[in-house]
């Protein structure tokens, strides 16, 4: 399986000098870092693909709960975007860097730190779709007890189709959310939110200290091209309950 081991020290993310492109989908334009996640029908026969100036995964044409293979993308923590592991059709499993910055003090609170806006398109024919369950873990218990770290993300899942909103535009969905979280982990083991837990909202879920594990569940039906846009911004807050 591969993995790429997490850092526990704190990393401030640098300035990042994001490459423009062309627009896709309607109202979508500017400095963002761009991923393209393209379905193939034939696995490919190269074991790993590390050019991250390529910006390319690849993933099985078909794949989900209708086959006989589940494919997860991985997202860790560093300095900038690169495609770490860029073929998902030789073990089901690719894995993608992503900048963060993790509060300094968090006994006094950190707001509107490095975050991401993120939106998703389907492109290519002929038309397909792919459906997406973002699952992760915390290496502490989140309040209430029964609370997973997939309830914590302000959206879980979404699907991208390769459908138009009627300008003959692909159309975009945003899919910000699925990255973000808010909720409370229960630090001093109480079972509640309270004094010395750890409480965040609309974070940038790689900021979060004790997040061990954010992943895709990739469900491709036919689906050629999901290219997925990064526009840099701040966002949320986080820090340790008083």
């Amino acid at each position: 399986m591969k993995r790429v081991a997490i850092c526990a020290c704190a990393m401030l993310a640098v300035a990042l000098k994001l490459p423009a492109y062309a627009q896709v989908g309607k109202g979508l334009s500017g400095a963002h870092w761009n991923l393209n996640i393209i379905g193939v029908p034939k696995d490919k026969s190269v074991p790993k693909m590390t050019d991250s100036n390529r910006h390319v995964i690849f993933v099985p044409l078909q794949s989900g709960s209708d086959v006989t293979r589940q494919v997860k993308i991985y997202y860790v923590r560093g300095d900038a975007f690169r495609v770490l592991d860029g073929n998902a059709t030789d073990d089901n499993e690719a894995t993608i860097q992503v900048p963060y910055e993790l509060c300094g003090d968090l006994t006094a609170g950190c707001e509107e730190l490095l975050s991401f806006d993120v939106y998703a398109v389907g492109l290519g024919k002929p038309k397909g779709a792919a459906i997406v369950q973002a699952e992760c873990t915390y290496s502490i218990d989140t309040v209430p007890p029964d609370t997973t770290c997939t309830d914590t993300l302000l959206m879980s899942s979404f699907e991208v189709a390769r459908t138009n909103d009627g300008s003959n535009k692909p159309k975009q969905v945003n899919i910000t959310d699925v990255f973000r979280a808010t909720g409370c982990l229960d630090v001093n083991g109480s079972d509640t939110c309270d004094s010395g837990d750890l409480q965040f909202s609309n974070i940038w879920v790689f900021n979060i200290p004790q997040l061990v594990d954010y992943f895709w569940d990739y469900d491709n039906n036919g689906l050629k091209l999901m290219q997925v846009r990064f526009y840099e911004t701040t966002s949320g807050s986080i820090g340790t309950v008083g």
